[in-house]
């Protein structure tokens, strides 16, 4: 379509951030590695109380590229959306404030956006866990995935993720009045599914590395099937809920028991499974359905921040 076949010479990253003072810092500096091949960095303060703002703007004092945006309507988005409207690269980068880039990133999205993916809108890629007692498992097993062809290599997907995601700017035009800014829905997947109803083709990148961090595996499996009903929401949204789907969502909530059961015990900062750990309260990511959803505060537009 005529507005996906653009040029992909400049690249925006976006990343969402509420209360993330712990992890932004390290974010930044791997996406300070690359900065040759990055237009802008934009990091989207959603009402932070704590120190996140204060560390971004310290980011700011050496780094030119790096801009703070504050949107004060509570949900990621909304931090997405304003982000993504205030960026002016050819493409638009989307990645959490946990996320850390791995060298060679950015150049791999704009050359793949620029020669074999001419046609393609939008790109994820692959992600490992730090501090996570898996992290090798998972690595071998996308080891096996990739020899098999059955991940990355620029194959078509139906998904982004919103950790590890870029779309063209022309793209996100064409789809921006689509998208929905509700609470219940998974916004990386609305995002998706819009682009696919637009026609605009999606693609998985083998070189698109990132690590996250495995906080979210925390999240008590109480909580978690909250997580799944919004991944039903959204597809009911859009119209694309199958019996496949909902049995893949209820796999994912008894696969989260499993994962929830391995992580529980596992002390990241010394790197070994503790019964004193096991016992401690549990460090649970929030989850972004329920980011800013109770949140008083007032809409009002986003403004910059010097």
């Amino acid at each position: 379509m005529p507005a996906i076949v653009t040029r992909a010479e400049t690249l925006s990253v976006v990343i969402p951030c509420h209360n993330e003072e712990a992890f932004i810092g390290p974010c930044l500096d791997a996406l300070a590695a690359q900065t040759d091949d990055l237009h802008e960095i934009i990091v989207v303060d959603n009402n932070s109380t704590d120190r996140t703002a204060a560390i971004v703007r310290g980011y700011m004092k050496s780094n030119p590229k790096i801009t703070l945006l504050l949107e004060r309507t509570p949900g990621v988005a909304h931090a997405r959306n304003a982000g993504f409207r205030a960026a002016s690269g050819d493409v638009l980068g989307r990645i959490d404030a946990d996320t850390r880039v791995r060298p060679g990133w950015a150049r791999a999205v704009l050359d793949f956006l620029s020669t074999d993916g001419a046609h393609v809108g939008g790109v994820t890629g692959l992600n490992l866990p730090y501090d996570s007692p898996v992290r090798s498992l998972k690595a071998w097993w996308f080891g096996r995935q990739l020899r098999k062809g059955t991940v990355g290599g620029g194959r078509p997907v139906t998904n982004l993720h919103g950790a590890n995601m870029a779309i063209r700017r022309a793209a996100w035009r064409e789809i921006e009045h689509r998208v929905s800014t509700d609470a219940r829905i998974h916004e990386d997947l609305d995002l998706a599914l819009c682009l696919g109803e637009a026609h605009i083709a999606l693609a998985q990148l083998t070189e698109m590395n990132v690590d996250v961090s495995p906080r979210r595996a925390l999240t008590p499996p109480s909580q978690f099937s909250e997580y799944i009903q919004c991944g039903i929401e959204t597809f009911e949204l859009h119209d694309a809920m199958t019996e496949q789907r909902r049995k893949a969502l209820r796999l994912h909530w008894w696969w989260h028991i499993l994962v929830f059961a391995v992580y529980r015990p596992y002390d990241p900062a010394r790197q070994r499974y503790s019964l004193r750990y096991l016992f401690s309260p549990v460090r649970s990511r929030m989850l972004p359905v329920n980011n800013g959803a109770s949140s008083a505060v007032a809409a009002e537009a986003a403004t910059r921040v010097s």
